[in-house]
């Protein structure tokens, strides 16, 4: 697993604290890149054929782990993984694997769009949850097209919204929050952003259509947002103890709440990363 000083970490752990996300370059090799791309194209191709695009005019696939061996590859990515955990901990799974594919806006997209609607993940609990939330969950979203520009139905974030206590502020008539800005990314970047940051959709007003991998890290008493149990096919394909974790995988029966050494094979990189439990 590779692995910064502890200086940097500690520069990027301040730094997504502070604003809740973080982009990080380069964080897949080129040759994992041009696999995801090939895969992201030939499930958006069939998915199109079969069902077309949404009102909204996208097509995603949730639970999209297992369609492509290359997914699989980016699980356990040695280039964030020792990050993620340093951010959250050891005691993690995988609560989502998410490919977007938005094309191009239709023509006479309004300049004033609104997006998706900004949010915060989490579904349900963002409303049930006494505020300020606690940090649950993070996502790394993966840049598989050119987004190194905006308006290329770039991810929109307000920096500092995850220590907000209720939604951002926003003037009368405006689509966007006080202080919204878009990620921008080359193919192979990645940011990552906790369930607590309010972020959004812009609209794609390049010709390119942008493709984006979400995988998403939480805490393993978190339920999964795609499956309800593990998929054992995809288990048996696993080819490290971490990855059988990070799919949900559990030893003994008390292996969510009181996780032993076996339920947790990444608590001991952890200590190794770190130099604590």
């Amino acid at each position: 697993m590779e692995f910064g000083s502890p200086e940097e970490f500690s520069e990027r752990k301040t730094a997504f604290d502070r604003d809740g996300f973080l982009l990080v370059r380069d964080a897949l090799a080129p040759e994992l890149v041009a696999r995801l791309q090939g895969a992201a194209e030939r499930l958006y191709t069939e998915g199109v054929q079969i069902k077309g695009l949404s009102t909204r005019n996208h097509w995603d696939m949730r639970n999209c782990i297992g369609e492509d061996p290359a997914f699989l590859d980016v699980l356990d990515n040695p280039a964030l993984l020792p990050l993620i955990t340093g951010l959250l901990d050891w005691d993690l799974h995988m609560i989502t694997s998410h490919l977007i594919v938005r094309p191009p806006s239709p023509p006479g997209t309004a300049r004033n769009f609104k997006g998706e609607g900004w949010h915060r993940d989490g579904g349900q609990s963002s409303r049930q949850m006494s505020e300020p939330h606690p940090r649950l969950f993070l996502k790394v979203a993966y840049f598989l097209s050119d987004q190194s520009e905006p308006r290329r139905g770039n991810t929109m974030v307000v920096p500092g919204s995850n220590r907000l206590t209720g939604p951002p502020s926003q003037a009368n008539g405006e689509p966007h929050p006080y202080g919204a800005i878009e990620i921008c990314g080359k193919p192979g970047d990645a940011f990552l952003f906790e369930q607590r940051t309010w972020h959004a959709v812009g609209p794609n007003y390049s010709d390119i259509t942008r493709k984006t991998l979400f995988m998403g890290y939480g805490f393993r008493w978190v339920r999964a947002m795609d499956y309800l149990h593990p998929d054992e096919a995809l288990l048996e394909r696993c080819v490290n103890p971490v990855q059988r974790q990070l799919l949900g995988d559990v030893k003994t029966p008390m292996g969510i709440y009181l996780p032993s050494d076996e339920d947790v094979p990444l608590r001991k990189s952890y200590q190794e990363w770190f130099g604590q439990e």
